[in-house]
């Protein structure tokens, strides 16, 4: 296995196997490692583990992530040279220790970044002349998403769904949509509203809802856009989400709040605002690969942001009532 080494672990807990497995990340995002280089380093402790994926929470309560190779770069996260972490015998609550030479979790995994290239999320600015290849885009996008298979979550109810998952996905249209219009008459006190009526609302381990305002606030974050700022970016809602959903679904929204989302929805936004139809496929392909439902629940936050956008060009002095 390219960048992996395992080692003997004398006095490892009996737990799973007694070896280490030592790796390299990749990448890792620039927040990640200013936490890792402040003074006394980090401490924290495994909150979940996934096959491709280790959420550690620190003694604050942020959570940052280990993803293995071919996952994307995303706030808070180094990308590991390791094709899953199966065979590491990790398990929620380990210690985690960390500084600018590398991670540990207790004695199963040590991960080296000294050849880990900084990454930082980056939304394209605004077209300053408009939207008009945006327009066109949009109507692209949309054919595409009319195209997918019904699978749940946002855009569609899942075909043969119980009557449970017909009335929630019902709602998840009922609920954006108020969101929408309210933002698109100016309306803040109901757009908050409606806002947090989505938290934690929908399937998946990162609920649909959520995943769609992951999408909306990103939008909302873009430089020099009509609607940057509205919802305070997202901010002005969060305190709703800490009460309504789970860590791992909160820390990606606190995150798009500040205009911090996963490489992958930054490249399909500046898509969609620079880019030729001809050319856009891979990168909505991309985000759509993300989870059973999120990618698609984030492409529909994304379109909404966007469409709002469209609506008020022109209208920019609006920004002051936000």
């Amino acid at each position: 296995m390219s960048g992996v080494a395992l080692t003997a672990a004398p006095g490892a807990p009996a737990r799973g196997s007694a070896a280490v497995v030592q790796t390299r990340a990749a990448s890792i995002d620039t927040a990640l490692l200013h936490a890792l280089r402040g003074e006394g380093g980090f401490s924290g402790r495994v909150h979940s583990v996934f096959d491709r994926v280790v959420n550690i929470e620190n003694q604050v309560g942020e959570m940052f992530t280990l993803a293995c190779r071919g996952m994307d770069n995303a706030p808070n996260t180094a990308i590991l040279r390791l094709a899953g972490f199966g065979a590491c015998g990790i398990a929620g609550g380990d210690a985690v220790r960390g500084d600018a030479q590398g991670i540990r979790l207790g004695e199963r995994l040590h991960v080296q970044l000294a050849d880990a290239s900084p990454w930082e999320c980056s939304l394209a600015a605004y077209p300053s002349e408009g939207g008009g290849r945006l327009r066109i885009n949009l109507r692209w996008l949309q054919a595409e998403l009319d195209r997918l298979d019904a699978a749940g979550g946002m855009l569609a109810p899942p075909r043969g769904g119980s009557a449970f998952e017909l009335a929630v996905a019902d709602m998840l249209a009922q609920r954006s949509t108020q969101l929408a219009d309210a933002l698109a008459r100016g309306d803040h006190a109901a757009a908050r509203e409606h806002a947090c009526s989505l938290f934690g609302l929908g399937p998946g381990l990162t609920p649909s809802g959520d995943d769609f305002l992951v999408g909306l606030f990103a939008v909302l974050n873009i430089s020099g856009s009509p609607c940057r700022g509205w919802l305070g970016g997202g901010t002005e809602v969060l305190a709703c989400a800490q009460q309504a959903t789970h860590a791992i679904s909160l820390a990606a929204l606190v995150q798009a709040a500040r205009g911090r989302v996963r490489e992958s929805i930054a490249s399909l936004i500046g898509h969609l605002m620079y880019g030729a139809p001809g050319h856009l496929a891979p990168a909505l392909r991309r985000v759509l690969a993300i989870g059973s439902t999120s990618g698609a629940d984030i492409v529909a936050g994304v379109r909404c942001g966007l469409e709002l956008n469209i609506t008020h060009e022109g209208k920019r002095s609006c920004q002051s009532r936000w």
